[in-house]
């Protein structure tokens, strides 16, 4: 039986690194909004600290980019560390693949005396106390260098049978050849932690709670693959070390999908009109300031110029441009068509020309299953003589991007004859 104590785990926080995929001309209103997204993160990961009166703050892994680590990243990381050492908070950081201890961390700001920093050379152990008592303890250890292919987790173990324990690592679970200190889930049952503070996955998830493992995800999403909320956990440990956890969100950015089914829509007009009641939606719905991309699916004959280069941008520009004035704003970043087009392939086969060959052609090997219609790619590019120019790129083609290929060239291929034949 112990005192209760309670920590905040976080990881991945990236600070200084820039959002990636936005489009040029994101250097409006938002722009510092944009720049400034992952230092009011953990800003509000310290918030959260101290508005709950947290005993430890635990960053597991990847406080920077080793490459974006600048001196203002620094001296904000600082700042808020200073702010929850005054809220009587202790701290603990490992350092992970972009942030190792000897290959990329180079530090100019000094920590508060609260802050402990693992060690990359073994794990260390480090006691969190309430009122002078050791409550629980906390093994850690960092990477050295980008890559650790050691697993790390097998030199954890359980000193004290009576403390409540928490492993921190940056690792990737369940994957034998990862460069990233690779463990298995028994692996780190093995240890005999009570909660394993986990960092690297940007995505959260909760492995297992006999005992905890724990992935938060980042803090603040990084780029459009990192959607919904980021944030950070609330760990609350009871005095027979029982554990409730809750999630709270932490993001200034929300990185957004909205899929628009264009189906319904036989002038661009209706589907402006449809844009901007549905944006005010969206806004009131997330309640964040967001970067959205929109997906466009469906067919219509206004496919085509909603989704030509100069009509994307057009859309873009203009949806941003009708944004400037919101507190809570969404910023259109990128048009992704998943249209389909406004032609039946099924009529068009039919006719007795070189358009209807070509589909009747493209026909039996999409009708293959997808081993034999791969083979069948791969046979017709073996063939090509304007292919084996580029004999090294063809080799680094995957499956997947050859399907992907052989999709658009339904549309294109039959384009192409259709502008030939003009």
């Amino acid at each position: 039986m112990g005192k209760p104590f309670s920590f905040i785990h976080c990881a991945d926080l990236h600070l200084g690194e820039p959002l990636s995929g936005l489009r040029d001309g994101s250097g409006g209103p938002w722009a510092e909004a944009l720049r400034e997204a992952g230092n009011k993160a953990f800003e509000n990961v310290v918030n959260i600290a101290i508005d709950r009166k947290v005993n430890a703050l635990l960053i597991a892994g990847d406080v920077y980019n080793s490459e974006n680590h600048s001196l203002a990243a620094q001296i904000a990381f600082a700042r808020e560390l200073y702010r929850a050492a005054l809220a009587h908070i202790e701290i603990f950081i490992v350092h992970g693949n972009h942030d190792p201890l000897e290959s990329g961390w180079n530090a100019e700001i000094p920590m508060v005396p609260s802050v402990h920093v693992f060690s990359a050379d073994d794990v260390e152990g480090v006691p969190i106390h309430v009122k002078n008592e050791t409550v629980a303890m906390v093994y850690g250890m960092s990477y050295k260098t980008n890559h650790v292919t050691e697993n790390l987790v097998r030199r954890f173990h359980k000193k004290d049978d009576k403390l409540f324990s928490i492993g921190m690592l940056h690792t990737e679970v369940g994957v034998s050849e990862s460069p990233y200190a690779p463990c298995t889930i028994e692996d780190l049952r093995v240890a005999g932690m009570d909660y394993w503070a986990l960092g690297h996955i940007h995505t959260r998830q909760i492995i297992s709670t006999e005992p905890y493992i724990v992935y938060p995800g980042n803090i603040q999403g990084l780029d459009k693959s990192e959607t919904g909320p980021r944030g950070c956990y609330l760990v609350n440990v009871g005095e027979y070390g029982t554990v409730e956890m809750e999630f709270i969100e932490t993001d200034m950015m929300r990185w957004v999908d909205w899929s628009i089914d264009i189906s319904s829509f036989a002038q661009v007009e209706d589907l402006w009109q449809y844009l901007n009641k549905k944006r005010s939606l969206l806004r009131g719905k997330v309640g964040h300031s967001m970067i959205v991309r929109l997906i466009f699916t469906g067919r219509s004959p206004i496919a085509h110029g909603i989704t030509s280069p100069e009509g994307m941008e057009y859309i873009l520009a203009t949806l941003n441009d009708k944004e400037k004035f919101h507190h809570n704003f969404c910023y259109f970043a990128e048009i992704k068509d998943r249209t389909e087009p406004f032609i039946d392939f099924e009529k068009r086969k039919n006719l007795p020309d070189e358009i209807g060959t070509y589909l009747k052609t493209y026909e039996s090997v999409e009708n293959l299953s997808e081993g034999q219609k791969i083979k069948k790619i791969k046979e017709m590019i073996e063939k090509e003589p304007e292919l084996l120019k580029y004999n090294e790129i063809r080799h680094r083609l995957s499956d997947e991007m050859l399907l992907r290929a052989f999709k658009k060239a339904k549309l294109s291929g039959v384009e192409r004859l259709w502008e030939a034949d003009q």
